[in-house]
């Protein structure tokens, strides 16, 4: 018989607050996991994450970092790029750290992080995802939750698309390795939910955080954000004050 690996979804982040210890994969689709997977992609060390403007100023004064975040899509004034992979391509990071300021990303990533193991996952890296999920889970004896961290505490059918690849890269993975997957009902729904969108780009376009990207004329954040499994990189949070991400080493 073989082992089985419990794969569950959290539509809203609320529902990941009642689970027990479980590796967590944090899924902002459009557009913070993207951002993040893309710095570090571009050789960004670590990324302080604070959902604190003055924090994120103070932060990167202090560490000589590059200032990265948004608000209601746009950039912070002052800031060096937005919560863009299209922008960190543009202007490089130069082996430099970043500070990270989101307006939902960030404060789901600090809900989570008394968890086991925290990932962040994307389109961009959903197999590598998958991959270093399945490693975590079957390391630490654990389920694993994937976390859509939506919209204002509501359903964002972005990060619900995410959480459906990442599904099915789960299960294809753990079945290479010899475990089955008992899915939940909102996992089942994620994976049914993504094949009803034959292309992935128009799926992001028709979401609302791909039409806050549209009015912003930053569509190229979501061709890029919609390129799937682009990215080996596997984002990994590291608890404390303050919140870091850096890549996962396998």
């Amino acid at each position: 018989m073989r082992a089985q690996l419990d794969l569950d979804v959290a539509l809203v982040p609320e529902q990941a607050l009642a689970w027990p210890p479980t590796v967590c994969v944090v899924i902002d689709q459009l557009r913070a996991s993207s951002t993040l997977t893309a710095a570090l992609d571009l050789g960004c060390p670590e990324v302080v994450v604070t959902g604190s403007l003055e924090e994120a100023r103070r932060l990167a004064g202090e560490r000589g970092s590059l200032l990265a975040g948004e608000r209601g899509g746009r950039i912070v004034p002052g800031f060096d790029a937005n919560n863009s992979p299209a922008e960190l391509r543009a202007i490089g990071v130069g082996g430099r750290g970043m500070v990270l300021s989101t307006s939902n990303g960030t404060k789901v990533l600090s809900r989570l992080q008394t968890m086991p193991a925290v990932l962040i996952g994307c389109f961009m890296n959903a197999r590598a995802c998958a991959e270093a999920a399945v490693d975590e889970a079957g390391d630490r004896h654990l389920g694993i939750g994937i976390v859509c961290a939506g919209r204002r505490g509501r359903f964002a059918l972005d990060d619900a698309l995410a959480a459906g690849l990442i599904v099915s890269r789960v299960i294809e993975v753990a079945e290479a390795r010899g475990r089955s997957c008992q899915l939940t009902d909102a996992a089942r729904a994620a994976v049914r939910l993504r094949s009803a969108y034959p292309d992935d780009i128009a799926a992001l376009r028709e979401s609302s955080s791909g039409q806050v990207l549209i009015s912003l004329d930053a569509e190229a954040d979501i061709e890029i954000c919609a390129s799937v499994d682009s990215s080996s990189t596997v984002p990994v949070l590291r608890s404390g004050r303050p919140l870091r991400v850096e890549t996962r080493q396998p």
